[in-house]
C-alpha cells in the first residue's frame, strides 16, 4: 500500500475523532502530527486525547485510543529539545512499519510545519544544532536577538511573520542556519519518501464557531486537571524557563505557577486569548496548503462526505495495482 491520508485543520475541529472513525473503516494506524505530543507527560494540556470519550492505553511507543495504534506521543522527555527534523526521521521509520502491516497511515494535526516538513520537504532541515552559539544567543534579549538576526540576514528577516519575530527559539534557530558555513546549499529536506498517492482532508470552521469551541475545550482542560499536571512537571524537575519554551498552554500555566496569574478565571480568560491567536496563525498557515478537501465541520453531512470521498480513493488501489 502507498497511499497516506492526511487530517489537518486548525485546534478544536476533532481531527482525532475523525481519524480514529476512518482508522477503524479503512485499517489504519495512526501518527499524530504535533509538536507537542511528542513530549511524555504532557498529556492533558497537549490534548493527546480527543474530543470523544475513549479508552486510552499508553503502550510502549505508542498509545491505543479505542484500540487503534497512534504513534508519535510520548517520544522524548519535555527536558529535551526535539526538533522538526528529529520528528521527521522517526515518523518516516514509522509510517514505513505500519505498511509492513499492510494498514494505512493517517497523519493527523494541526502543527503545520511538521505537517508539511514530512509530506513535502523543508530545506535546511539537517543544518545541525550548534549548542556553542546557542549558548550565548540564549542569554541575549528579544530586541536583541531580532537586532542580530537583521544585521546578518535582512532577507530572512523580511520573511518570517510576526509570531516568528517574536518567538526567541524560532529567531535563535534563523542565525543558527544563517551562521552555518556553506548553508546556500542543498543540505537535504529529510522529507517522506516520494509519495504518488496521497490523500489531504482538511477540517474547518468560521472563527467565531472555532473561538467557542477551544474556549469550552480550556474549561475542560483545566477540568480534568491542566493545572496538576503542571504543577506535577514542575515538581519532577521541569523548569519554568523550559515549560515556557514548550509554548502555548504550557507556557501560560508557567506564568500561573510563577505567579504571573493570580486566579483561575484569569489564567482560563488569557489561555482562551492565546489561543484564538494561535487558531488565526493555523488558519493562515493552512491557506498555503495544497490540494486539500476542505469540509466545514459544523455541515450535518460532513462525516459521510468524508467518508465517501476517502473510500472513493482509498479502494482505488485496486486498479492501480492492475
Amino acid at each position: 500500500m502507498k497511499k497516506i491520508l492526511v487530517i489537518l485543520g486548525p485546534t478544536s475541529t476533532g481531527k482525532t475523532d475523525l481519524a480514529l472513525q476512518l482508522a477503524h473503516k479503512f485499517q489504519g494506524e495512526l501518527i499524530s502530527v504535533d509538536s507537542r505530543q511528542v513530549y511524555k507527560y504532557l498529556d492533558i494540556g497537549a490534548g493527546k486525547l480527543p474530543g470523544k470519550e475513549v479508552k486510552a492505553k499508553k503502550s510502549e511507543g505508542f498509545w491505543e485510543l479505542d484500540g487503534v495504534r497512534i504513534w508519535m506521543y510520548d517520544v522524548v522527555n519535555p527536558k529535551i529539545q526535539y526538533t522538526v527534523a528529529d520528528y521527521v526521521k522517526d515518523a518516516n521509520k514509522v509510517i514505513l512499519e505500519i505498511r509492513k502491516k499492510g494498514k494505512l497511515p493517517i497523519l493527523v494535526g494541526g502543527t503545520g510545519l511538521y505537517i508539511k516538513a514530512l509530506v513535502d520537504g523543508l530545506p535546511n532541515l539537517s543544518i545541525p544544532i550548534d549548542k556553542k552559539i546557542r549558548k550565548g544567543l540564549e542569554k541575549l534579549s528579544l530586541i536583541d536577538l531580532q537586532k542580530k538576526l537583521k544585521q546578518i540576514s535582512t532577507k530572512r528577516w523580511e520573511i518570517m511573520n510576526d509570531s516568528d519575530r517574536q518567538n526567541p527559539r524560532r529567531l535563535i534557530r534563523a542565525i543558527e542556519m544563517e551562521n552555518y558555513k556553506g548553508n546556500k546549499g542543498d543540505f537535504g529536506s529529510q522529507e517522506l519518501v516520494k509519495e504518488p498517492d496521497i490523500l489531504k482532508i482538511g477540517l474547518t470552521a468560521t472563527r467565531e464557531i472555532l473561538y467557542q469551541r477551544s474556549d469550552e475545550r480550556v474549561v475542560s482542560r483545566i477540568n480534568q486537571g491542566m493545572i496538576e499536571e503542571a504543577e506535577k512537571l514542575w515538581k519532577d524537575g521541569l523548569s519554568l524557563k523550559r515549560m515556557k519554551q514548550l509554548g502555548l498552554e504550557y507556557g501560560i500555566l508557567a506564568d500561573y505557577l510563577e505567579g504571573k496569574i493570580t486566579s483561575k478565571e484569569e489564567l482560563i480568560k488569557i489561555l482562551q486569548g492565546k489561543i484564538h491567536g494561535y487558531i488565526r496563525r493555523q488558519l493562515t498557515w493552512f491557506k498555503k496548503e495544497t490540494k486539500v478537501n476542505w469540509f466545514d465541520i459544523t455541515r450535518k453531512n460532513t462525516f459521510f462526505e468524508v467518508e465517501n470521498l476517502v473510500g472513493i480513493w482509498y479502494y482505488s488501489q485496486d486498479a492501480t495495482q492492475d
